[in-house]
């Protein structure tokens, strides 16, 4: 009579366990392109940028392995007088693929921002962008390779900051159920003056 039970039982882990691994293939994330002064906009080149990246995202190889942008997340303002530069910076890009721009979190929400790109069974298997504010980005690559399980050696090898004035990197996380995470750090080479490794 237990036997049965104990099946049952193991049948539900092993449900469990494979349904957990329902995980985005890669999440990348970049800074909202460059700023104007004391302004919560972008700037004209900031703009420029934000142009650029719609051929990031859709021709570079680095990040099109898993097609275009399953969703695109920016950090919300958190007051009427806050930043909108994260929005503005996918903007482009969220027309190009024609995917809506999740705005349900701000930028100090970033253990929720994690918790909503590994628990949404939508994105298996796809890429995810994420477009933040670089004081809180470091936060949003270390929660969102916490909730993915990654090892201690990952989390340790993850940067401590965005440095101040870069506009021009994309951060990749990358999934592998064969090899756990794997962290990257490339140049986007869209603009003059813009770093080249």
């Amino acid at each position: 009579m237990r036997k049965p039970v104990f099946f049952g039982v193991l049948a539900a882990a092993l449900f469990c366990a494979s349904t957990s691994f329902a995980a985005p293939a890669q999440v990348i994330f970049i800074r909202h392109a460059e700023k104007s002064g004391s302004s919560t906009e972008l700037s004209e080149k900031g703009f420029r940028r934000a142009q650029a990246l719609v051929k990031f995202f859709l021709a570079e190889p680095a990040v099109t392995r898993y097609g275009p942008p399953a969703a695109i997340y920016a950090a919300a303002p958190k007051h009427e007088d806050s930043s909108i530069r994260s929005i503005q910076t996918v903007v482009p890009l969220a027309k190009a693929v024609q995917v809506r721009i999740n705005k349900d979190f701000t930028r100090g929400e970033t253990r929720k921002l994690a918790r909503s790109i590994m628990q949404d069974p939508a994105y298996e298997g796809r890429m995810v962008l994420v477009c933040w504010q670089h004081g809180a980005l470091v936060d949003a690559v270390r929660d969102l390779a916490e909730e993915s399980g990654a090892s201690q050696k990952l989390l340790g090898a993850l940067p401590v900051e965005w440095p101040d004035e870069t506009f021009d990197r994309a951060w990749i996380l990358d999934f592998d159920r064969a090899i756990a995470a794997y962290f990257r750090n490339i140049p986007q080479r869209l603009l003059p003056g813009d770093s080249v490794k």
